[in-house]
């Protein structure tokens, strides 16, 4: 009996490359053996992903274990034989993703450069090139001309032990059409280069610099220390980390992000002339410490819409003041006492620290749509403190979610828990919340179960404080446990209990426990 036509196969081939667009790169690779019409859709995919691990492994082989050198060479091959497929055929190649072992460029550097000198003949569009850098590897492969001379190319992303080499600056032809740029401990001549290549790409939308280096005048090689982004008209969002001196003149920029990477490292940066600025993401940033960085910052960037502040240096009062400010996130800010919003149209407030005496949180105008997240990490001892935390986020029709991390700090010998019982957990008073999690690590069986029958308890014993005041309890609907462990979440609290293993080392791999309450 003859099979039923695949009618699914006999659609144009510009719709099979759109159906592949959309699997995941595994799900993509297994069309190829449903018919002849798909495995050529998928020969001729525009979008090409080579990662030598799937084929070598990724531990670094010696050179005179064959087995592991044959497959460098099948690999190798492979990829020649694709990329001269797309040329020898015509067919444009619209996306070259390539993610190598440092051991496969260190020994096959040449082939990688036809491979990329290939793809750019292709009128390639995306070139993603990564390597992962060995323990210890010095060497840096030099980026091809071919890739500075690619017309076509719109982004460009490069990642790991790759230098751009000062001849470079030498072209006239230079990213002309380059959209986004993400460039991950890649190794400039100096200074200036990266100034130099940034002024070549006008039409630029989106920069990323993480963690770039420079050869340093005394050999080796340092972390670049300063960059000047200026004259591009189009650009949107910038990411920069690790580069200490920062300085930004573009009136279209959106969105700015900047990382230390070092907290309490000196670092200066200028971006008041970026006056559309709508987002803003900083990172161990030492200059937000005064209060009056903060009652400048909306009137000098009257659009900003998101304000994140990571482990920043903070006053212990802030004042915040603004009409457009929806977004708002400070995360583990050390010193900050009082916190408080004027933002009517803030919808969405996060805020995360250690220890439940936390600052006092008013939003004196808020929205009715507002979300306020609190993630806080205490000692179990002290989690009957959260109950003035609570209370000391004004006003009372701001009803919070709040994830509570639980650590213990005394351990014994085997550097276990010690199994004692809970706090008394029902101080945390009337609910005031959306919904509450506790997250246990490192703490016994024995201590995890006593906390579950303590949230399960009966809501008359609840020794509430007053019948005014009426505790949590009262409004709890549903407590669900969840394990870090990849077990269906609609098994009885006894299943995942048993399993998690009863004891384990210090310091070794265990499982969390979360306690989810819905009110």
């Amino acid at each position: 009996m003859e099979l039923e036509e695949d009618h699914l196969s006999c659609l144009p081939k510009i719709i099979l490359h759109c159906i592949l667009s959309k699997l995941p790169e595994k799900e993509r690779t297994r069309t190829s053996v449903l018919s002849k019409a798909w495995l050529d859709t998928w020969y001729t995919f525009p979008i090409l992903y080579f990662h030598s691990n799937q084929i070598i492994g990724m531990s670094p082989p010696p050179m005179e274990d064959s087995v592991r050198k044959r497959k460098i060479l099948e690999f190798g091959d492979y990829v020649k034989r694709r990329m001269l497929m797309f040329r020898d055929q015509s067919l444009a190649i619209k996306k070259f993703r390539l993610n190598l072992n440092g051991f496969v460029v260190r020994y096959m550097s040449k082939d990688v450069d036809n491979w990329l000198k290939l793809a750019c003949e292709c009128g390639v569009e995306v070139i993603q090139y990564s390597q992962q850098i060995l323990e210890g590897q010095e060497q840096y492969h030099v980026l091809p001309i071919s890739v500075i001379e690619a017309k076509s190319l719109t982004k460009l992303v490069l990642q790991g032990n790759i230098k751009i080499d000062p001849v470079f600056m030498n072209y006239s032809i230079k990213f002309f059409s380059l959209r986004e740029l993400s460039l991950t401990r890649v190794l400039f001549g100096d200074e200036h280069a990266i100034n130099q290549l940034i002024s070549f790409c006008p039409l630029i939308e989106y920069i990323t610099l993480d963690l770039c280096e420079v050869l340093s005048s005394g050999g080796g090689t340092r972390y670049m220390e300063y960059v000047s982004i200026s004259g591009l008209q189009n650009l949107k969002s910038v990411d920069v980390s690790a580069i200490q001196d920062v300085s930004i003149d573009a009136s279209s920029l959106e969105n700015f992000c900047y990382n230390t990477k070092n907290y309490g490292a000196p670092s200066k940066i200028d971006f008041d002339r970026c006056r559309n600025l709508k987002e803003l993401y900083l990172w161990s940033v030492e200059s937000t410490s005064t209060n009056k960085w903060f009652l400048e910052l909306f009137p000098k960037f009257p659009f900003l819409e998101s304000l994140k502040l990571n482990n920043c240096k903070m006053p212990k009062k802030i004042d915040i003041s603004s009409v457009r400010l929806k977004r708002l996130e400070f995360m583990h800010s050390s010193n900050l006492k009082e916190l408080n919003i004027d933002s009517p149209n803030l919808i969405s407030f996060g805020y995360s620290g250690w220890g439940a005496s936390e600052p006092t949180i008013s939003f004196l105008k808020n929205s009715s749509q507002l979300e306020a997240r609190i993630h806080i990490a205490v000692e179990y001892k002290d989690l009957c403190n959260l109950r003035e935390f609570v209370q000391n986020i004004k006003p009372n029709n701001v009803l919070p979610s709040l994830s509570v991390a639980i650590a213990e700090s005394y351990v014994d010998a085997l550097g276990l828990v010690v199994s004692s019982p809970p706090p008394n957990i029902k101080k945390i008073g009337h609910a005031r919340l959306r919904n509450m999690g506790f997250d246990l690590f490192k703490f016994s069986k024995t201590f995890i179960e006593i906390f579950y029958e303590t949230l399960m308890r009966k809501k008359d014993d609840c020794f509430c404080i007053s019948a005014e005041i009426k505790c949590w309890w009262h409004d709890l609907k549903d407590v669900k446990v969840i394990s870090s462990k990849k077990i269906d979440e609609n098994v009885c609290f006894n299943t995942i209990l048993d399993s998690s293993p009863a004891y384990a080392p210090k310091f070794a791999h265990q499982t969390n426990i979360t306690f989810r309450l819905e009110f």
